[in-house]
C-alpha cells in the first residue's frame, strides 16, 4: 500500500523520526544502499548526512513513491466481551458485560489501521493519503430479562 501519510508527515517535519534525524551528528539512508568506490567497487554506505539537510532528505523521499510503500499485513484484536449473571430468579434474569474493540493493532502502518485507509474498497488497498486512525471503544452493559 502506498502510505502517503507519513512521506507528507515526513516533509513538514512533524514525526519523531524527523526529529531524531535532526538532532545529532548526522543520519544513514535508511535502506541498504551502497556507495562507489572505484569503478564497478562497492562497499556498504557509510555517509553520513547533514542534519541540516533532513528537510532535502525526506523532500526527496516524498517525491519517490516506491519510498511510500508498505506492507498492509496486520493483526488486530478486533473484540473482546464478557458477561456475568448476577441475578436470577423465576421471573427475572439480570446480566451485567462489558466489551472492547479495536483495542490492539500490530500493523506495519504505525497510527494507521489498515482495514480502515481510504481506498480499501474502491482502490483495491492499494492508497492511503490522510486517512483518519482506527477508534476503540468500550461499554458496559445490563441485560435484564422478564
Amino acid at each position: 500500500m502506498y502510505h502517503g501519510t507519513s512521506n507528507t508527515l515526513d516533509v513538514y517535519g512533524v514525526t519523531q523520526k524527523t526529529v531524531d534525524f535532526r538532532d545529532g551528528n548526522g543520519f544513514l539512508f535508511e535502506q541498504p544502499a551502497v556507495k562507489e568506490v572505484a569503478p564497478g567497487q562497492y562497499e556498504t554506505n557509510d555517509i553520513l548526512i547533514d542534519p541540516s539537510k533532513a528537510y532535502d532528505y525526506f523532500n526527496t523521499l516524498s517525491n519517490i513513491s516506491e519510498a511510500g510503500i508498505r506492507g498492509t499485513s496486520f493483526v488486530k484484536l478486533r473484540e473482546i466481551a464478557v458477561g456475568y449473571p448476577v441475578y436470577q430468579n423465576s421471573k427475572i434474569k439480570v446480566d451485567l458485560n462489558a466489551f472492547a474493540r479495536n483495542i490492539i493493532l500490530w500493523s506495519e502502518l504505525k497510527g494507521f489501521d489498515p482495514e480502515v485507509s481510504q481506498g480499501n474498497t474502491n482502490m483495491s488497498g492499494a492508497f492511503e493519503r490522510f486517512s483518519l486512525p482506527g477508534t476503540s471503544s468500550y461499554g458496559l452493559g445490563v441485560n435484564v430479562k422478564f
